[in-house]
């Protein structure tokens, strides 16, 4: 039986296998698979420790183990032994082992999040015209920094490590912490429960135009254009997603669910 703990995992995603037993971990398990599909882990990224995963999803661990075992077994996650060991995504393609789960997931998942997204965006320009106020000679140096951290990039990881720095930091300069928390929140609501940001090579050249002008605007104190420019550039998450899913259903394997 499941523990008390394993509330937060949404029992309406999509299985793991067609017609089988909804469980927290087949569900957590779809919720993975399609994470990868849409970059919000990418091949050679460690995953979060089983505590961590736990902890951010209000499921217990052995849900966790679970759901790990099972996208081991797809191959589309490797364990690694010693000190710095964990668990790995793989380099094999999901298009190739699970197309149809990510598009149960994200079939279901998109229409939930529509209005979501609209609020996130509102949020995140109301923080930018805030930054765009309110930001120091310090702010503009750490802005500027995190930029070309993200311009050069060698890696999915780190162009993702780089925009949640760059986007952490325009917070801060909105000098609101109610903002900063209301953020974060939609950060992880965004998202498919994991509070990471969907990221894959197709998106990255504008992301990093969005980028160039976001930073510009607000280190001009320019504070409706930052607005704007930010309310744009958040919609390129779910334009990530939508991708995702068009990817997922030109691979489609079975009939339609």
């Amino acid at each position: 039986m499941e523990s008390h703990g394993d509330r937060g995992i949404d029992g309406d995603a999509g299985t793991l296998l067609a017609g089988g037993p909804r469980t927290k971990a087949t569900s957590l398990t779809d919720r993975l698979i399609t994470a990868i599909a849409v970059g919000e882990y990418s091949p050679g990224e460690r995953l979060p420790p089983e505590r961590d995963l736990a902890t951010s999803l209000g499921v217990s661990r052995a849900t966790v183990r679970q759901a790990l075992q099972h996208v081991t077994d797809l191959g589309l996650i490797e364990t690694r032994r010693g000190r710095a060991g964990g668990a790995f995504v793989a380099s094999v393609s999901w298009e190739d082992v699970a197309p149809d789960v990510a598009r149960r997931t994200l079939e279901t998942e998109i229409p939930r999040l529509l209005d979501l997204y609209d609020y996130r965006c509102m949020v995140e320009g109301m923080i930018a015209r805030a930054a765009a106020e309110r930001r120091t000679d310090d702010d503009v140096a750490a802005l500027e920094k995190a930029l070309q951290d993200f311009r050069v990039a060698t890696s999915m990881t780190e162009a993702r490590n780089a925009d949640r720095r760059l986007h952490g930091l325009v917070t801060a300069a909105a000098r609101n912490p109610h903002l900063t928390s209301l953020s974060a929140h939609l950060t992880a609501a965004a998202t498919l429960g994991f509070g990471v940001e969907p990221y894959t090579q197709e998106f990255y050249d504008e992301a990093l135009a969005q980028h160039l002008e976001l930073v510009g605007h607000v280190v001009r104190g320019e504070a409706e254009e930052a607005n704007r420019s930010a309310q744009a550039h958040f919609r390129l998450t779910l334009d990530t997603m939508r991708a995702g899913l068009e990817r997922a259903r030109g691979r489609r394997t079975g009939p339609p669910a």
